[in-house]
């Protein structure tokens, strides 16, 4: 049984570390360095060129006046060795790709299709000299494929450059990004990061260049380029839920093939016998799925530790990312309360025994729905937080990921785009399938009720009778 991290940071790295397999490294220099200077850095620091104050932070929604990335007149070659071997630690795998000098970037082009599949993309800023041309082209190509075709898949892009101030290259990005895809481009604090639903990008400077008012932390050595890789990847994922959840999606992808030998060849003229018995009342291909759904639970179960939410990583969550909000005041009756101190009790012991040990401690088991209100709101950002609500709704409906066909059966809950109504199907199971004709369906009107009042359940819609 795995161990892991006791803090959300480390948790966070180490899922983006197990979960990243593929990086791209784009590069118009690769193969150009002598072997015998493999393991050295540049051979002196270039002073660069004066220049215009270039802006330091991106401002949304404002128009900048974007100063020009201005490249050294030396460029020195990447360590191919160092920039492998960093991923290879990880056991990720590296390609490095050198494009033809005249090569496009389009989604049409031979590098694009590559860059795509990729869950880490480096990418050298000034490609055969043409200031950040194509990358501007093929990171704005990526990050709006990502936002508009496949919304589900994580994506870092990291622009790794020479240029001797990082912020002008930041701003051309931007501008460049922003006017394809809108607000979803948003910069983050720093001015040198941005993100989407599901991409981030970065810019990483090169060593060996002097420059003023950088951040340390986005000066990046070859070698260490895979851990910057796996720190600006877990930012993706960094909530508890999602490491967790990114740790468990690695750990399926590993078992892999112990799924695939349980599905073994062997096995299909049995099931092909089994599918000839259930005809013409069932198509027996349905079962398939309940088989995968239950080897992938036996992975999660057998790999994954228990507890997967540790107490030691509850206690950091209380410390170092829950922001108490400014209605704990009025919950507790007390503004003197040290409430990182309760919430950690509450964590560890439970509501039950934490109101026991506790007199601040709302005691959800007295009458009235009074006390698991205010409890249910302790650990919430704001009153008007709705987090309740949607992991309620997580909890009782099913995620629809595809556009294949939908099946109508007991639980169901449709919606009338005409009117928005809500219809829960209370037809049973037995007489929703091995339909040939016509069937009349049992449903239970449903309508929105307000989550506003402190006596509304944290259901979204309510029974209003037959229909």
């Amino acid at each position: 049984m795995m161990m892991l991290p006791n803090t959300i940071q480390e948790l966070s790295k180490h899922a983006a570390q197990e979960f990243i397999q593929t990086a791209v490294f784009v590069d118009d220099r690769i193969y150009e360095r002598s072997s015998a200077k493999s393991s050295e850095g540049p051979s002196k620091l270039i002073t660069p060129k004066p220049r215009r104050k270039a802006i330091k932070n991106v401002s949304v929604g404002a128009k900048t006046n974007v100063t020009p990335p201005e490249i050294a007149e030396e460029d020195s070659s990447p360590d191919s060795y160092d920039i492998v071997t960093s991923f290879a630690k990880k056991q990720i795998i590296c390609c490095l790709y050198q494009p033809k000098s005249k090569a496009k970037v389009s989604p049409t082009s031979d590098i694009f299709p590559l860059c795509k599949s990729a869950d880490v993309v480096i990418l050298d800023w000034d490609l055969f000299g043409d200031k950040g041309k194509r990358a501007l082209e093929l990171v704005d190509g990526l990050v709006a494929q990502a936002v508009q075709d496949v919304p589900e898949q994580l994506r870092l892009i990291l622009v790794y450059t020479q240029e001797t101030n990082l912020f002008s290259v930041a701003n051309e990005l931007y501008e460049k990004v922003h006017a394809s895809i809108g607000d979803e481009f948003q910069p983050l604090e720093g001015g040198l990061t941005f993100h989407t639903s599901n991409s981030r990008i970065t810019v990483l400077g090169k060593p060996g260049r002097e420059r003023a008012d950088t951040n340390p932390e986005h000066i990046v050595h070859e070698k260490d380029i895979a851990d910057a890789a796996v720190i600006e990847f877990a930012k993706l994922a960094s909530g508890l839920l999602q490491a967790a959840t990114l740790l468990g999606l690695s750990e399926i992808r590993k078992n892999s093939r112990k799924i695939l030998s349980k599905f073994n060849t062997s096995l299909d003229p049995a099931f092909i016998t089994h599918m000839a018995m259930c005809l013409p009342d069932e198509d027996a291909s349905s079962h398939v799925t309940p088989l995968l759904v239950s080897e992938i639970e036996s992975v999660l179960e057998d790999v994954l530790p228990s507890p997967l939410i540790s107490s030691k990583l509850l206690a950091d969550w209380c410390n170092n990312v829950w922001k108490p909000g400014a209605h704990l005041s009025r919950i507790f009756n007390n503004a003197n309360v040290d409430y990182k101190s309760v919430a950690i009790e509450i964590c560890s012991k439970g509501f039950k025994q934490a109101a026991k040990d506790n007199s601040l401690v709302p005691n959800i088991n007295k009458s009235g729905s009074k006390h698991v209100n205010k409890a249910a709101k302790i650990f919430l950002p704001n009153d008007a937080s709705e987090a309740n609500h949607s992991f309620s709704q997580l909890m009782a409906s099913r995620t629809f990921y595809g556009n294949g066909k939908r099946t109508l059966q007991l639980g169901c809950i449709v919606r009338n785009q005409v009117n928005g109504h809500y219809l829960l199907c209370i037809q049973p199971v037995c007489d929703s399938v091995r339909l040939k004709d016509a069937r009349s369906f049992i449903f239970v009107k449903m309508s929105e009720i307000s989550t506003v009042a402190d006596s509304t359940p944290s259901h979204f819609v309510a029974s209003q009778g037959t229909a």
